[in-house]
């Protein structure tokens, strides 16, 4: 079989578990719906109880778990590659954190605006994701060039450091909103109704295209900065710009959906096992299983443990810490 179809086969076939599984999801939780009833709900939607459960609750979250996981499945394939790192992951690097501290203070000073709109939180959290990354790069540029190692240790801390913040933040808060923060820091797709779908739509709309685009550029850093610069490409711009976008797009999805971490790092180490090294091919594979890896998760989180609802963040570590300490033995 040729590579190429090969390649068109396993995309296809991540598309059609992604509809399987948003097939289950809308029938978990704790009010059951059969299948014909929520297909009908979607699209002939009633004031009856079911068609609200569906079309205003289920399906939003369903499309914001997708969103989400492909946004940081891509945002850490890109990440891998620029820093050179195979650990890369925006929860590991600290930009999670960043931020999530950058909506913690949007949402402890300007609690009007977050009443008003959603659209401010993902501005917030773009900027405090920039201001990590700003120091990432300071923290971890010796003589002109990133070391890997260095970013990782200095994402390491920062993280540690903007969670400490946070928990500080939110041990002054009272008691309803402390439970809040403490499941939204855990990582939870809270997004209840399209509102926090509008707000996320627009970055992925303009940062996936952009990042796609990318695809021969990232695999030509790949052979090192001198070979790229010998084949014209503006090394030093190039990374500053794939850093931006990708550091975006973790932001707005984290300011939706909370710190969850380790889906940029194994999404993108699975899809290169199955569909090989080459961005055109890796980028939309990483994006594909990142949104199955974390519809999967919240679809267990909210039905193996009834009436409790567990964060995607909690299922997700606990699924793919292993897999992270696997990789931590392969590469160092």
């Amino acid at each position: 079989m040729k590579k190429k179809t090969r390649q068109l086969l396993i995309l296809n076939g991540l598309l059609i578990l992604i509809v399987a599984a948003a097939i289950l999801s809308v029938n978990s939780g704790y009010a059951r719906i059969s299948f014909s009833t929520a297909v009908h709900s979607i699209f002939q939607p009633h004031t009856d109880g079911a068609s609200v459960v569906v079309a205003q609750f289920r399906v939003p979250r369903i499309v914001l778990a997708v969103l989400c996981g492909m946004g940081l499945a891509l945002a850490g394939c890109v990440m891998q590659t620029v820093t050179g790192n195979p650990l890369a992951d925006p929860g590991i690097l600290g930009i999670n954190a960043g931020a999530g501290f950058a909506v913690m203070l949007f949402l402890t000073f300007f609690p009007a605006l977050h009443i008003r709109t959603m659209a401010y939180q993902p501005i917030f959290a773009i900027a405090g994701g920039l201001c990590t990354t700003g120091l990432l790069y300071l923290f971890a540029k010796r003589n002109g060039k990133l070391i890997p190692i260095y970013f990782l240790l200095g994402g390491i801390g920062l993280a540690s450091l903007f969670s400490s913040f946070m928990l500080i933040m939110a041990a002054n808060m009272d008691n309803s909103s402390y439970q809040l923060v403490a499941r939204w820091l855990a990582g939870n797709i809270w997004g209840t109704s399209w509102h926090q779908v509008l707000a996320l739509l627009p970055y992925m709309l303009i940062l996936v295209p952009f990042l796609l685009t990318k695809s021969n550029i990232l695999d030509i850093l790949l052979l090192g900065e001198n070979t790229a610069i010998s084949l014209g490409i503006a090394v030093e711009r190039e990374l500053r710009l794939l850093l931006i976008a990708s550091v975006a797009l973790t932001s707005a999805c984290v300011a939706v959906s909370g710190g969850i971490g380790f889906v940029g790092l194994v999404a993108p180490h699975m899809a290169r096992r199955l569909i090989g090294g080459r961005h055109h091919a890796l980028m939309p594979a990483s994006m594909l299983l990142g949104a199955l890896l974390l519809l999967l998760a919240d679809t267990l989180g909210r039905s193996a443990f009834q009436p409790r609802d567990i964060p995607v963040g909690i299922v997700i570590s606990v699924l793919s810490a292993p897999y992270f300490l696997f990789l931590l033995r392969r590469y160092f």
